[in-house]
């Protein structure tokens, strides 16, 4: 049975303490990856002891998910009235996103975390804002009319944010400025996944 992931009531944290382990285990996974980082060797490093790193994180997943969350940037896509140019932001965002040296270590993570729904909460809402972003963009191209109303954006952004992921964890290949312009060309010409009609499953089937 997985151990809880509840914070211990009582004393408060050390904040010098969280500073010390986030920065310790920030370095382990720079230097040898979520797989190969321990609990032992965070303690080590953040010259704290275990009893103490397993008070307040009780696995590695833990400390990596507070360390995500500590990087992260969240970036406004500001409104430049134009939908191709702010559709190529949510591009660079992905690219950003993808390219960090973190993204196989967040790959790990959701893995190893998948029975723990508390656990990623406070890195999921980071997951969420940065899609709040994007699809506040989509919203403008629709406002414009240069994007279909019926427009799937949460499909459309996995999509994209999916093409990504694939090619720099999985088939390390480049990813082209052209095909780039080419995916924000097809979602202006309205090639899309589009929402059910109202009334219709999933699979366009009624009932």
């Amino acid at each position: 049975m997985a151990k809880s992931t509840q914070r211990p009531v009582g004393r408060p944290r050390s904040e010098d303490v969280r500073d010390r382990v986030i920065g310790a285990a920030d370095e382990l996974l720079a230097e040898i990856g979520y797989l190969g980082m321990t609990m032992d060797e965070i303690a080590v490093r953040a010259k704290v002891s275990k009893k103490t790193l397993y008070r307040w994180w009780p696995h590695k997943t833990a400390v990596t998910a507070e360390v995500l969350v500590a990087r992260a940037d969240v970036r406004a896509i500001p409104d430049l009235d134009d939908t191709r140019a702010e559709l190529l932001v949510v591009f660079d965002c992905i690219d950003e996103l993808t390219r960090a040296r973190d993204t196989f270590t967040r790959l790990c993570l959701i893995e190893a975390a998948a029975d723990e729904s508390g656990l990623l909460q406070s890195f999921l809402d980071v997951v969420l804002r940065r899609r709040d972003q994007a699809r506040a963009v989509v919203q403008r191209g629709i406002a414009r009319g240069d994007l279909p109303a019926d427009i799937d954006a949460d499909a459309l952004l996995d999509l994209w944010n999916g093409f990504f992921v694939y090619r720099r964890s999985f088939r390390p290949a480049p990813v082209h400025k052209d095909t780039v312009r080419q995916l924000v060309e097809l979602a202006l010409a309205g090639q899309v996944p589009r929402l059910p009609a109202e009334g219709r499953g999933p699979s366009g089937s009624s009932g």
